[in-house]
């Protein structure tokens, strides 16, 4: 098997400690099988087992382990991705690339936009709105992978195996090669682009009437960005395509409208955003929260992505995004650890947005979120609780999800794969371990970013606690631990585990609590910040 790690001395020996995998046990590492890797390097190491104890191999030499970009390397080795691709999947979509777009429905004369973030390179989704007497005409433009992927090729193998793309801070190791992702299918201005377009009427409250979905070919008029956007809608700035950007502004209120009215759960998010050099390197990052811009392509995404579901229902090979209801005995358990931090509510699935709303905390939805099971790709429709639809797919990021490839080949009458149920349990499972590929990094990158901060006290959450300690989220974004030894005294998990108490001083600690700590040590490779309170708010 192959492992990343990090080459370390112990004694007269090179053992290589495995990172970021389930794997723990060190592997001895002979002299002349590290193959120039020294002490601190980060490796890949090709291990098997001989006496209950691992041996192992260098086959990669990464790099020094001070660099976050060799961390990544080794962060996407542990799920088994990378940037790079096998020579015979490149030379195929060079091939593929210089494909004719062909005959299709011409858009091209469209007011046309895509709205992205700043950094993006991959361009999949576009947009074009009208508006019309009794409400819109709306048409979102989404990139025809499939004409270029065609099932059973290398590229197509290829994307099932890694089953999306995974971002990390600076770099991605995408689902397609570059000459396809960022290139002959990402909808860049000013260039023919083969699309496949859903074409929906809408009324005035924000409900698809009706729908289809054909080849197009399009050529978008600008590419906006999420700040550009923003700053417009504030009145600060101007933007190409002024009057479809405010009408698709004015559509996405009504939806987000009613997507409140039938019962959407919201429960905010922070996802750090990171300031990189011109080297790769992360020199400062920030809280990302939701914007009107970025609610404005949300929201029409998901018209989208749910009309596109309502056709599939009468297609073969249909792939859906299910996202199941939370169970009785997980919402009785969420019950008794909400009245443990304070809040005396009945928790149901259809109050859990408005406990949410009355708390504004963001350990609150941390256990709300405990509560409720992860979405998963399913060939069977069963709904969508968090968006509180009864049909929904992905059919909007062919470029970054092999889901959404397999949408566009049942929604265009392809021949299905026999075996539907175990690509989507796969993909479901690829999607999960991308996630806490994608959510160690972030731990890893805040860490590394106050590797100079040891010393400092901070303010910080408690987001959970443990028999052996508190987790305190800082102002950082970075989590840390206060473990009991840190602590005065005898303290014991209450038995709703989220409070950590101290009988004998009367003191007690709770996940939502404010604290200042000091930061007494970080180690950004095992993801672990150590804290010591000092004063509790």
């Amino acid at each position: 098997m192959i492992l990343p790690a990090m080459l370390v001395r112990r004694g007269k020996y090179s053992v290589a400690d495995p990172l970021f995998i389930e794997e723990r046990r060190p592997v001895l590492v002979a002299r002349k099988l590290r193959h120039g890797a020294e002490a601190g390097d980060l490796v890949l190491v090709n291990a098997r087992e001989k006496n209950r104890s691992l041996r192992g191999e260098v086959t990669r030499v990464i790099g020094s382990s001070e660099d976050p970009r060799n961390v990544y390397e080794a962060l996407f080795a542990s799920i088994g991705t990378s940037r790079e691709f096998p020579r015979k999947v490149e030379e195929e979509a060079e091939t593929v690339a210089r494909r004719e777009i062909g005959e299709r429905q011409d858009l091209r004369h469209l007011p046309t936009v895509t709205i992205d973030g700043d950094d993006a390179k991959d361009f999949d989704d576009a947009i074009s709105v009208e508006r019309k007497e009794n409400g819109y005409r709306v048409w979102v433009h989404i990139a025809d992978v499939t004409y270029y992927v065609e099932p059973g090729s290398a590229l197509d193998k290829q994307a099932a195996y890694r089953g999306n793309s995974v971002y990390l801070p600076g770099t991605v190791a995408p689902m397609l090669p570059r000459r396809l992702s960022n290139d002959v299918c990402s909808l860049r201005p000013h260039a023919d682009r083969a699309a496949v377009t859903v074409e929906m009427e809408v009324d005035a409250e924000g409900e698809a009437k009706s729908f289809r979905a054909f080849r197009s070919v399009i050529e978008s008029d600008a590419r906006l960005t999420y700040e550009v956007v923003d700053a417009f809608l504030r009145g600060e700035g101007i933007v190409e395509q002024v009057d479809l950007v405010r009408t698709a502004y004015e559509l996405s209120r009504r939806l987000k409208l009613r997507a409140a009215r039938r019962g959407k759960l919201e429960l905010g998010g922070r996802e750090p955003e990171y300031e990189i050099d011109e080297a790769g390197v992360p020199v400062g990052a920030r809280v990302r929260r939701s914007t009107p811009a970025r609610e404005l392509i949300e929201e029409l995404m998901i018209l989208a992505n749910e009309s596109v579901a309502k056709m599939l229902r009468r297609k073969r090979g249909g792939v859906f995004r299910v996202h199941e209801r939370p169970d009785a005995e997980a919402l009785e358990v969420l019950g008794e650890r909400l009245a443990a931090v304070g809040m005396q509510v009945e928790p149901t699935p259809e109050n859990l947005g408005t406990i949410s709303q009355m708390a504004k905390s963001d350990a609150v939805n941390y256990l709300i979120l405990r509560s409720i099971p992860r979405a998963v790709y399913s060939p069977h429709d069963g709904g969508h609780y968090g968006l509180a639809l009864e049909h929904y797919t992905h059919f909007t990021s062919p470029i970054r999800r092999y889901a959404d490839v397999l949408v566009h080949r049942a929604l265009l009458d392809e021949e299905p794969p026999e075996d539907l149920s175990e690509i989507t349990d796969y993909i479901s499972e690829r999607e999960y371990r991308s996630m806490i590929c994608e959510r160690t990094s972030d731990e890893y990158t805040l860490m590394w970013l106050m590797r100079d901060r040891v010393g400092d006290v901070l303010e910080g959450t408690v987001v959970s606690t443990a028999a052996f300690g508190l987790f305190v989220e800082l102002e950082t974004g970075a989590t840390g631990l206060v473990h009991v030894s840190k602590l005065p005294g005898w303290w014991e998990l209450e038995p709703n585990g989220v409070v950590l108490s101290n009988d004998s001083i009367g003191s007690s600690y709770r996940m939502g609590d404010r604290v200042l700590v000091e930061l007494l040590d970080v180690l950004p490779l095992m993801q672990r910040a150590e804290l010591r309170v000092v004063k509790h708010l």
